[in-house]
């Protein structure tokens, strides 16, 4: 077998598996590499060459060549975030650092396309940048600081509350529990020294009257929905609302709103881009919030948004073909 599409996801990535089944219907021949069971296979890579040997356990034998590999679909986070809640043993940390740095050197199939490329990925995940590069493009930006010092953080007048957030993605474990973080008004009136001064945190002013809006860029697609609860607007985190009392609206962006967004995708280098709005006050303005290189979108196909149909064209594409 010689993959026309690399996948290089996660066991669990349902998104992959919606992606997966439109490149099936297209006859589209793709592999599929799952970050946790990289180990069960057989892997040699060519760095000269660019050419991977991969053998399944199962027995599938495949040979991934930089020469007719038209795309990759990297849904790989770059820094690990499943940090366990007990001692990794040597081998364990050895496996994880090793795997990591194998999955770096596929860049050696720099003939392809990617969605998205590690080092673009890398620099996207980064929340001050990406907030600088929105603002330099002309997003609107909530006041924002990022810091240990609360007294910094105090004489800026974000405003009391306000929105504290993890500067990366948190997601530790803990025992049997995993613990995930969630953007929190908070009293900034109320913190103490200690609050702040083990970890940086991400502080920006906090919007009351708003509605979330998620955009998702596939190439020049856009796709986008109004987040509700009630046909209203969701103080706070959506997230943290049981999923069945949201709704997801599909919606047309106004024609500066989605030059923005396809705009901030093309200049942080990403085909895919998981971007996250908000519409406030009364004249419903625009605010910038972040984007997400490896963001999810599987839930959004429920929703009648063909994101997976749109990757699939864009990865299942010839070389040199239109990607719209």
């Amino acid at each position: 077998m010689t993959p026309q599409v690399l996948l290089l996801s996660g066991l669990y990535d349902f998104s992959t598996d919606f992606v997966a089944a439109a490149l099936k219907e297209r006859g589209a021949t793709f592999l599929r590499l799952n970050r946790e069971q990289l180990a069960t296979c057989r892997v040699t890579l060519d760095p000269v060459a660019a050419v991977i040997e991969v053998r399944s356990p199962s027995g599938l034998e495949a040979t991934i060549d930089a020469s007719s590999l038209r795309a990759v679909l990297f849904r790989q986070p770059i820094f690990l975030r499943n940090t366990p809640g007990y001692a990794l043993s040597v081998a364990e940390q050895l496996e994880r650092s090793q795997w990591s740095a194998f999955l770096r050197g596929l860049c050696v199939l720099d003939g392809s396309r990617w969605m998205n490329h590690p080092a673009k990925t890398y620099l996207a995940e980064c929340k001050p940048y990406q907030l600088r590069v929105a603002a330099r493009l002309g997003f609107t930006v909530p006041p924002t600081r990022i810091g240990n010092d609360l007294a910094g953080i105090r004489s800026a007048q974000l405003g009391d509350p306000l929105i504290v957030k993890s500067l990366d993605t948190v997601l530790i474990h803990e025992g049997s529990d995993c613990l995930f973080t969630y953007s929190t008004a908070s009293d900034i009136a109320s913190w103490h020294d200690e609050d702040l001064s083990s970890a940086p945190a991400l502080c920006q002013e906090f919007i009351r009257d708003k509605t979330d809006l998620r955009v998702t860029v596939v190439g020049s697609n856009i796709f986008a929905v109004r987040i509700e609860e009630g046909g209203r607007g969701i103080e706070g985190d959506w997230r943290v609302r049981p999923r069945d009392q949201v709704q997801f609206v599909p919606i047309d962006l106004s024609e500066e709103c989605a030059r923005l967004c396809l705009r901030l995708a093309e200049t942080l280098g990403l085909p895919f881009a998981a971007i996250d709005l908000l519409e406030a006050g009364d004249e419903r303005k625009i605010v910038f919030v972040e984007v997400n290189p490896t963001g999810e979108w599987g839930w959004l196909v429920r929703c009648g948004l063909p994101i997976d149909m749109a990757i699939a064209d864009w990865l299942a594409k010839p070389e040199g073909a239109s990607c719209d």
